[in-house]
Protein backbone atom coordinates (compact mmCIF):
# COMPACT_ATOMS: atom_id res chain seq x y z
CA UNK A 1 0.00 0.00 0.00
CA UNK A 2 1.84 2.95 -1.23
CA UNK A 3 1.47 6.59 1.74
CA UNK A 4 -0.66 8.55 -0.04
CA UNK A 5 -3.13 5.33 -0.01
CA UNK A 6 -2.61 4.81 3.51
CA UNK A 7 -3.40 8.55 4.26
CA UNK A 8 -6.47 8.23 1.83
CA UNK A 9 -7.82 5.42 4.39
CA UNK A 10 -7.13 7.24 7.24
CA UNK A 11 -9.01 10.63 5.99
CA UNK A 12 -11.68 8.64 5.18
CA UNK A 13 -12.64 5.82 7.19
CA UNK A 14 -11.19 6.66 10.65
CA UNK A 15 -13.58 9.60 11.02
CA UNK A 16 -16.56 8.27 10.42
CA UNK A 17 -16.37 4.89 12.47
CA UNK A 18 -15.40 4.18 16.47
CA UNK A 19 -13.18 1.46 15.32
CA UNK A 20 -11.70 0.39 11.93
CA UNK A 21 -10.47 -2.34 10.38
CA UNK A 22 -7.92 -1.82 7.79
CA UNK A 23 -7.02 -4.96 5.31
CA UNK A 24 -3.91 -4.79 3.26
CA UNK A 25 -4.33 -7.78 0.71
CA UNK A 26 -0.46 -7.41 -0.36
CA UNK A 27 1.43 -7.98 2.03
CA UNK A 28 4.73 -6.64 1.67
CA UNK A 29 7.44 -8.69 0.88
CA UNK A 30 10.27 -7.06 2.79
CA UNK A 31 10.34 -7.33 6.21
CA UNK A 32 11.88 -3.14 6.09
CA UNK A 33 8.87 -2.43 3.86
CA UNK A 34 6.31 -3.94 6.23
CA UNK A 35 8.13 -2.25 9.71
CA UNK A 36 7.70 1.28 7.44
CA UNK A 37 3.98 0.04 6.85
CA UNK A 38 3.33 -0.60 10.48
CA UNK A 39 4.67 2.17 11.90
CA UNK A 40 3.25 4.77 9.04
CA UNK A 41 0.15 2.85 10.95
CA UNK A 42 0.80 3.67 14.14
CA UNK A 43 1.46 7.23 13.37
CA UNK A 44 -1.63 7.43 11.57
CA UNK A 45 -3.97 6.04 13.91
CA UNK A 46 -2.53 8.56 16.70
CA UNK A 47 -2.86 11.68 14.75
CA UNK A 48 -7.01 10.73 14.27
CA UNK A 49 -7.19 10.27 17.48
CA UNK A 50 -8.06 6.22 16.45
CA UNK A 51 -5.00 4.17 17.93
CA UNK A 52 -3.82 0.98 16.58
CA UNK A 53 -5.15 -1.23 18.61
CA UNK A 54 -4.17 -4.85 17.22
CA UNK A 55 -2.42 -5.59 14.30
CA UNK A 56 -3.04 -9.37 12.00
CA UNK A 57 0.25 -10.61 9.59
CA UNK A 58 1.48 -13.62 8.01
CA UNK A 59 3.88 -15.08 11.02
CA UNK A 60 5.23 -17.48 9.45
CA UNK A 61 6.43 -14.96 7.08
CA UNK A 62 7.55 -12.32 9.44
CA UNK A 63 8.24 -14.27 12.67
CA UNK A 64 10.03 -11.52 14.71
CA UNK A 65 7.47 -8.40 14.10
CA UNK A 66 5.82 -9.43 17.50
CA UNK A 67 8.60 -8.11 19.47
CA UNK A 68 9.28 -5.12 17.69
CA UNK A 69 5.56 -3.82 18.24
CA UNK A 70 5.20 -5.29 21.97
CA UNK A 71 3.20 -1.99 22.60
CA UNK A 72 0.28 -3.64 20.05
CA UNK A 73 -1.27 -7.35 20.50
CA UNK A 74 0.31 -9.00 16.93
CA UNK A 75 -2.05 -11.96 16.15
CA UNK A 76 -1.12 -14.71 12.84
CA UNK A 77 -3.65 -14.31 10.35
CA UNK A 78 -3.16 -17.67 9.25
CA UNK A 79 -3.41 -18.54 5.78
CA UNK A 80 -4.90 -15.56 4.73
CA UNK A 81 -1.53 -13.64 3.96
CA UNK A 82 -3.28 -10.56 4.47
CA UNK A 83 -2.53 -7.59 6.63
CA UNK A 84 -5.18 -6.28 8.98
CA UNK A 85 -4.65 -3.05 11.10
CA UNK A 86 -7.37 -2.51 13.97
CA UNK A 87 -8.12 0.85 15.18
CA UNK A 88 -10.19 2.35 17.90
CA UNK A 89 -11.21 5.86 18.87
CA UNK A 90 -9.85 7.27 21.74
CA UNK A 91 -13.04 7.92 24.67
CA UNK A 92 -13.45 11.67 24.57
CA UNK A 93 -14.38 13.22 28.24
CA UNK A 94 -15.56 16.54 28.87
Amino acid sequence: MAPGELDHVFDEGLALASRTILTVTQVPDDEDELLRLLERAMLGGFLHHAPLMEIHLPMERFPHIESKFWHVPVEDCGNAQVLRFFFGKAEQTH
